[in-house]
């Protein structure tokens, strides 16, 4: 029994004896260790290895961490560290010894006991490294790796810390081969087609995309790329950022093995597992390109040549490098789908689930597909996460990359470290791995491949340091992906580990929008532009970096269904006020609102509740994006008076309904219009005879003042010739009465 164990043992009896305590009185005296037993889960201890590998005449140190996240303070207590003195034999017997929670079998040489003083309640304590030379060890000269674990106790609270280390003593065996492979993706709350301003973010000196590319240049590793990147800098024309130019040639002249993700790192198992016949798509791009950002074609260049998109430059490994060609564009220089895509793949058609997430229906689908090779890891198959697996094999019909899941980890916790202690932990646990799968027998035939996942690293300089330390490391030989041979099966079966229920569901809703999408866009004279974004947006929900962030997926697919709704209602008919129809024939006008960006083609048809109207249909109409417009229904009166229901519906030139029915309310008049119109003729009418009526009556007085007149002129003529005559007595007239006098 080792000096641990034993320690951890009399803790244990130490605690039963105070909760018993706990229960007099007196036990109040005990309350600190007593808090401490009721929150034993809440203390850590962390031991972490560094500057390994040892090699003889050599020293490591162990950095010695406790951790209190308790709601109490801890007693002062001690860490007693602790080596194995033989290496481990195989893969499962350093699984088991690292898995803390089975018993510590392996004999050890106790190294040193560590004070530790009380510790505050959320508090932590570390040591100042602690130095422990081969000679300390005392170790065989047998290359290998080697237990290494610390044991905390203090009053009743206990914790435990085991990692491993190698040992380069002795022959070192013949290399193990080994390949990796990394990732290059964006966040998954990117946009399906990135903007000038974020892609500038992200290519900057210190942006994701950089430091991501920056950490593998210079060492042979397959990169998985995601193609939304490239189609996004295409896609931009002279409007990309000059950062994210440079960083696609770039990778454009790498010499890397390189293939593709899905468009925006989707989950294609997810896909297929939901239902899906085969994997999304993009099906066009064209909603996000801009025509004024590219050249047309001058006409005496109908056809214009591929040509590099960059000059040749030298691989970090040495390969040759062919510059990407650029397929032809359209006559408006507009690039096509197959362009915005287009990349010089190694395996162009790769798939690359998220671990532990394939079924055998998957492969079956990927085959039918004539996709693959299928990346998959080693906890996804009959070995196991701890068994060394060769790192390409035959799964039925398929060609499979097999990544060793355990030294994966140990990787990907490496490049991710937040610390250099952390990051020198990792890489000793790695090493380890690495060194009994060295041991193992055949190891120096065999290839191996380690892969990243999608938890990025974010600092080039920590990604580039792992790498460069995997490459100096003995019994290891790193190689590309493309130079792994196949090797035999040995009996290896994929195990079925399909995904959530919770998240095939989500898969299946988001898809369910597809048919409601491609019946809507007929309404647009171009669907594409409708149909791309959307498969566009749901590939970005699709993403398998959602996986690591359930919260944040959620609201992306609650959004996703909220945006898609938005658009299958984004036509609507504008509620009209009732119509008084008083004429037999009309246009009643309704207007329509069209809430999308992109202007609409929509017919109107009416259909009344009775046989009072005729009702036709509108012509053929358009609605401007972000607009609202009326449409002319011609109406015609036929039997009576009365009130009539229309029913409206819009639909496209294809005959698909767009909205819900509405209705107008509509109160025919008809017969007013022919009351009206007698009514009108017969005032026009009366008004005509009573003018010339009264025309006539005064032509007559005109003439009759006329006739006055003239003969008023003949008298007075008359007169005027009798005065002018001299007056002659008349002979028998006699004298007046005057004339008498």
């Amino acid at each position: 029994m080792t000096l641990p164990t034993t320690l951890a043992r009399a803790a244990v009896i130490t605690a039963v004896g105070l909760s018993s305590l706990a229960l007099t009185p007196s036990s109040a005296a005990e309350g600190t260790a007593r808090s401490a037993v009721q929150a034993d889960g809440g203390v850590v201890l962390t031991v972490e290895l560094l500057d390994t590998p040892l090699v003889p005449d050599g020293e490591m140190r162990a950095s010695v961490t406790v951790t209190n996240s308790t709601d109490d303070a801890l007693a002062s207590g001690h860490v007693v560290l602790s080596a194995g003195d033989e290496p481990f034999s195989s893969r499962n017997e350093l699984a088991t010894f690292l898995d803390v929670s089975a018993a510590d079998t392996e004999s050890s040489v106790t190294l040193d006991t560590l004070d530790v003083p009380a510790i505050d309640p959320s508090s932590t304590w570390t040591s100042t490294p602690v130095t422990v030379t081969s000679d300390d060890l005392d170790l065989p000269e047998t290359f290998g790796a080697y237990a290494f674990s610390g044991t905390y106790v203090a009053g009743s609270a206990t914790a435990q810390s085991r990692d491993a280390f190698a040992f380069q003593a002795g022959e070192t065996p013949d290399p193990v081969t080994v390949a990796i492979a990394v990732p290059i993706t964006l966040p998954p709350t990117a946009e399906s087609l990135v903007s000038a301003e974020d892609l500038a973010a992200y290519t900057s000196e210190e942006g994701s995309l950089t430091q991501q590319l920056n950490g593998v240049l210079a060492h042979d590793v397959a990169i998985a790329i995601d193609p939304r990147i490239i189609a996004s800098v295409r896609a931009l024309g002279s409007a990309a950022p000059e950062s994210a130019v440079e960083w696609l040639r770039t990778l454009e002249t790498s010499g890397h093995n390189i293939f593709p993700l899905q468009y925006a790192d989707a989950d294609p198992t997810a896909q297929l597992q939901s239902g899906a016949s085969a994997l999304q798509q993009p099906s066009s791009l064209m909603f996000g390109i801009d025509p004024n950002n590219f050249t047309p074609v001058p006409d005496d260049e109908p056809d214009q040549p591929t040509t590099p998109t960059g000059t040749e430059t030298p691989s970090p490994n040495g390969a040759a490098v062919t510059p990407t060609p650029t397929p032809p564009v359209d006559p408006d220089g507009i690039p096509s789908l197959d362009t915005l895509l287009e990349f010089p793949y190694t395996f162009p058609s790769a798939v690359w689930p998220d671990d532990d997430t394939v079924t055998k229906a998957d492969l079956s689908g990927f085959e039918n597909a004539k996709l693959g090779p299928v990346i998959l890891s080693s906890s996804n198959t009959s070995a196991g996460a701890h068994s060394t697996v060769d790192a390409k094999v035959s799964l039925g019909d398929t060609t499979a990359f097999i990544a060793d899941s355990a030294a994966s980890d140990d990787l990907r916790r490496a490049a991710t470290a937040a610390s250099d202690t952390g990051q020198s932990d990792a890489l000793a646990a790695l090493e380890a791995k690495l060194a009994v799968i060295a041991g193992e027998s055949g190891a120096g035939e065999r290839s191996i491949l380690l892969t990243m996942d999608r938890t990025w690293p974010t600092n080039a300089e920590r990604m580039s340091a792992v790498l460069s330390t995997l490459e100096s490391t003995p019994g290891v030989a790193m190689t590309d992906l493309e130079s792994i041979e196949l090797a035999e099966n040995g009996g290896l079966e994929l195990v079925d580990k399909p995904q959530s229920e919770e998240r095939i569901s989500a898969f299946t809703r988001i898809a369910s929008f597809d048919d409601d999408i491609a019946a809507f866009s007929t309404a647009l004279s171009d669907p594409s532009l409708l149909i791309g974004r959307h498969d566009a947006a749901k590939l970005t929900a699709y993403s398998i970096g959602w996986r690591s962030d359930l919260d944040g997926w959620s609201d992306a697919v609650a959004e996703f269904e909220q945006s898609t709704n938005d658009v299958l209602n984004s036509v609507t008919i504008v509620q009209s006020s009732p119509i008084l129809m008083i004429a037999d024939q009309i246009s009643i006008k309704i207007s329509v609102r069209n809430s999308l960006d992109l202007p609409v083609h929509v017919i109107m048809r009416a259909s009344p509740d009775n046989p009072r109207l005729a009702v036709e249909s509108s012509e053929l109409t358009e609605i401007p994006a972000e607009t609202q417009q009326a449409i002319s229904i011609p109406v015609t009166a036929r039997l009576g008076n009365g009130d009539v229901n229309l029913r409206l519906n819009l639909y496209t030139a294809e005959g698909v309904s767009l909205t819900e029915s509405s209705t107008v309310p509509v109160t025919v008049r008809a017969d007013w219009e022919r009351i009206g119109t007698i009514i009108l003729i017969a005032g026009v009418s009366l008004l005509f005879i009573f003018g010339v009526i009264r025309t006539v009556l005064r032509r007559r007085r005109e003439h009759a003042a006329a006739d006055t007149q003239d003969s008023a002129s003949d008298g007075d003529e008359q007169a005027a010739d009798d005065a002018s005559r001299p007056e002659a007595p008349a002979p028998d007239e006699p004298p007046t009465e005057r004339e008498s006098d």
